[in-house]
C-alpha cells in the first residue's frame, strides 16, 4: 500500500506531467529516410537508398584445407610414434602427455582425434569472424610445434630402437 501511495505521489509531480506532454506531442508529418521503419528494424544507420550487404559465410580455400590436413597428418604420426615408443617403456618415456593417457591406446587415439576436431572448429570460428590470417598463423604455429615433436619422436625411434625390431619382416623388401 505504501508503494502504491509513493507511486501516486511521484506521478502527481510536475516533471512527470511534462513527460506526458512530450509523449502526447504531435509527430512530424514527413519522416526522414534514416529513421524509416526498414532501417530501424535492422538497427543500422546507413545512407538512404543503400541496403546493407548480407553476411556471407566464409569458405575455406585450398590453403586452409592444406593447413588442416597437415595438422591432422601430424596428429596421426604423433599417435603412431607414441604408440611405437610406448611398446618399449624401458627405452622411452612420454614427456608431455600424462602416462595414463599414453598407455591407453583408445584414449590416446580419442585425444588425438579430439585435437584434430578442435583445430578444425577453432579454425572455422576464426574464418567465420573474418580472421583468416590469424587462423593461418595459429595453424602454422601448431604445425611447427607438432612437426618438432613428431620429428623428435622419429629421431629417437631411429637412434635407439633395436635395429632388428625396427624393420619387421612384414615390411622388408623381398629380393
Amino acid at each position: 500500500m505504501l508503494l502504491l501511495l509513493s507511486l501516486l505521489d511521484l506521478a502527481s509531480r510536475p516533471c512527470f506531467g511534462q513527460q506526458a506532454d512530450l509523449i502526447d506531442a504531435p509527430q512530424p508529418a514527413v519522416r526522414s529516410s534514416l529513421n524509416s521503419s526498414s532501417d530501424a528494424s535492422t538497427g543500422s544507420a546507413i545512407l538512404p537508398g543503400r541496403s546493407p550487404i548480407a553476411e556471407q559465410k566464409q569458405r575455406f580455400t585450398c590453403t586452409d584445407w592444406a593447413l588442416l590436413t597437415a595438422g591432422a597428418t601430424l596428429r596421426f604420426l604423433d599417435y603412431k610414434s607414441t604408440v611405437r615408443m610406448m611398446s618399449a617403456p624401458a627405452n622411452f618415456r612420454e614427456m608431455q602427455l600424462p602416462q595414463a593417457l599414453v598407455h591407453n591406446r583408445p584414449a590416446l587415439g580419442a585425444f588425438e582425434a579430439g585435437m584434430v576436431v578442435g583445430d578444425y572448429f577453432a579454425y572455422r570460428l576464426l574464418v567465420d569472424h573474418h580472421h583468416r590470417k590469424l587462423a593461418r598463423v595459429g595453424q602454422a604455429l601448431d604445425l611447427t610445434v607438432m612437426g618438432g615433436a613428431v620429428g623428435w619422436n622419429y629421431y629417437q625411434l631411429n637412434e635407439f630402437w633395436p635395429k632388428e625390431n625396427l624393420f619387421h619382416e612384414d615390411y622388408a623388401v623381398k629380393r
